[in-house]
């Protein structure tokens, strides 16, 4: 009987790798260049990975669609550097897996537009808007620091068109 018991061990993992795939949830961001005459690019990492993804260019009205693939209750966040024509945003934060308030759940999309005036990040049908950092003492021009983490309550009651 031996061989019994294998089977059923067999069985048991075969229907134990159902779950794991059950358990894990794709995220979906979407980069589009809405800037009528600039070239965006972005260059995306998950977690503090060391090896980045491809840069991507964006020309105007194009958008990068990036699927993220994770397990919940492990930690994942999506950063990206951003450029359009002298503008940067370096190691952007566009989506945390920790942060429950926006552009989290698994099953809906997150969608960033970038313009002239900045970053925009569509929620509830608003546009929660993070500017350009024209004051930075450096030569690249990045997003201001508050950028770089979800918009705060005052934030995201702003509605622009």
């Amino acid at each position: 009987m031996p061989s019994s018991s294998h089977h059923h061990f067999v069985l048991c993992l075969f229907l134990l790798s159902f779950l794991c795939v059950d358990s894990q949830s794709s995220y979906v961001v979407i980069l589009r260049n809405e800037s009528p005459n600039n070239v965006a690019t972005d260059q995306c990492f998950v977690n503090d990975d060391i090896d980045p993804g491809e840069e991507v260019l964006l020309n105007p009205g194009m958008s990068n669609n990036i699927t993220t693939t994770f397990f919940p209750g492990k930690s994942y966040t999506l950063y990206c550097s951003l450029q359009l024509g002298e503008k940067y945003a370096d190691l952007f934060t566009l989506f945390d897996s920790n942060d429950t308030s926006i552009c989290h759940v698994p099953s809906e999309e997150c969608v960033w537009k970038i313009q002239e005036d900045g970053l925009c990040m569509l929620s509830e049908g608003k546009c929660v808007m993070f500017g350009w950092d024209y004051n930075s003492l450096l030569n690249r021009h990045i997003a201001s620091e508050a950028t770089k983490y979800i918009a705060s309550d005052e934030l995201k009651s702003e509605n622009i068109n």
